[in-house]
């Protein structure tokens, strides 16, 4: 297998704009996430489930219709699967333990369904799920960078000697 320090320049250099673009596209994911509902698990809560029934709100919210619940869903799980895609492909590249690279996507792709599942059981089960949408749009971003950093890592810091081709084409 062609691992990431063996890539041409070429390669490097592409490899290394879509990872700085997918880790800032989790990044303003997040952080759209939170400007919109919030980022304490209060909240979110009262963004999906409505308060106006609190007198002591300072904005107004209605519970959202099943139409946003559904559109927001639609959308995590969209963004997190395309960013699974490319992290789990360029990091099985890396030279990062197999155990190491395992547990990074399954912890990215667990934050990715976790956040798509907080809000409809926000907003019909119950409010204590904000908690776990506050988490995964922390965790994600997190794991985002240190994948990032990884494969980085082993693109521009690891220098391997010899062709920089894959041995197995080379027949």
């Amino acid at each position: 297998m062609l691992t990431l320090h063996r890539l041409n320049l070429g390669y490097r250099f592409l490899y290394t704009g879509v990872l700085l673009f997918m880790t800032a596209g989790t990044v303003v994911h997040g952080v759209h996430q939170h400007a919109r509902a919030g980022i304490l698990p209060d909240h979110v809560a009262a963004w999906y489930r409505g308060n106006a029934d609190d007198p002591a709100a300072t904005v107004l919210l209605f519970p959202r219709p099943l139409e946003e619940v559904v559109a927001d869903v639609w959308l995590t799980l969209t963004t997190y699967t395309f960013a699974l895609l490319i992290f789990g492909a360029i990091l099985y590249r890396s030279d990062a333990a197999p155990t190491t690279r395992a547990a990074l996507i399954t912890a990215y792709a667990l934050g990715g369904l976790a956040a798509a599942a907080a809000p409809p059981l926000i907003r019909y089960v119950s409010p204590r799920f904000a908690l776990l949408d506050s988490a995964a749009f922390l965790v994600l971003p997190a794991l985002a960078l240190v994948m990032t950093a990884l494969a980085l890592r082993d693109m521009w810091l690891r220098r391997a000697a010899g062709p920089r081709v894959d041995p197995g084409r080379a027949v």
